[in-house]
């Protein structure tokens, strides 16, 4: 279970489309280079034994589903069945819908429809076979924002919630609340072994970020956060209170807009 070195971070013009990272046998991440798009996004393909999840389709200015379709191809049976889903709703997130079949809505309501949640205090679980993914509603940043929790890995992917960059907060109230249950999730038996994000905003440098739209990322910072920085999120949103306030720390800034 590794992480590369470097990721397509737009410094390189002849870097593919896709970088593809398998953190282990049955759990892909896929960094969509800058060079295609300034956000420069992450997704994830989980694999189970009856189906796969895929998370997010990206900006939409890269073919996603040849890729796709091959990693599934080279991992799993003819017919495996792809579950297309989003961490939210954004436009940097979902531009490759319309390369799948079957996609997950972009909405709260589509959201806890398809996987049967109480929103946004209720919890439901995804079974991918001999692999359960939990799924967590977390909004405050676009809506319909979800977390999810690989029991296999321990990973917690976190979409634009938590990542190594600017956390953009449109709702500050459901912001503060979701990171709150979020933790009490974490908190209640469910180890984390890294949380990992959408995007890579911040430098090397702790607490300096890339300007925004800056589509040439040199000296990222790296991608996976562990578990203690969603702690360290509380406890700062927690001390602002119900004003909304911009919060720079080493890994991440809070952003409210």
């Amino acid at each position: 279970m590794t992480f590369p070195d470097h990721w397509a971070d737009g410094t390189d013009p002849a870097a593919p489309d896709h970088q593809v990272h398998w953190y282990d046998d049955r759990t892909a991440i896929i960094r969509q280079s800058l060079r295609t798009n300034f956000e420069g996004p992450f997704l994830y393909l989980l694999l189970g034994a009856e189906r796969a999840l895929l998370l997010d389709t990206g900006t939409g200015h890269a073919p996603l589903r040849p890729l796709v379709d091959d990693l599934l191809a080279d991992r799993t049976r003819p017919g495996h069945e792809l579950v297309v889903a989003h961490t939210h709703g954004h436009s940097d997130h979902v531009g490759g819908d319309g390369e799948f079949d079957a996609v997950v809505g972009r909405t709260a309501e589509e959201v806890a429809q398809y996987f049967g949640l109480d929103w946004p205090d209720g919890r439901a679980t995804i079974d991918l076979g001999d692999r359960t993914v939990d799924v967590v509603p977390i909004p405050g940043h676009q809506g319909a924002d979800i977390a999810l929790y690989d029991r296999t890995t321990r990973l917690l992917f976190t979409g634009d919630s938590l990542y190594p960059g600017r956390l953009y907060v449109k709702d500050w109230a459901a912001y503060r609340a979701s990171i709150r249950r979020l933790a009490a999730f974490v908190a209640e038996g469910n180890p984390v072994e890294w949380v990992l994000g959408a995007h890579i905003e911040m430098t090397g440098q702790p607490g300096r970020d890339y300007a925004m739209g800056a589509d040439r990322h040199p000296d990222e910072h790296a991608l996976q956060l562990r578990p203690g920085v969603l702690t360290e999120l509380l406890q700062v949103l927690d001390a602002a209170g119900d004003v909304p306030a911009r919060i720079v720390r080493d890994d991440f800034v809070v952003y409210p807009v």
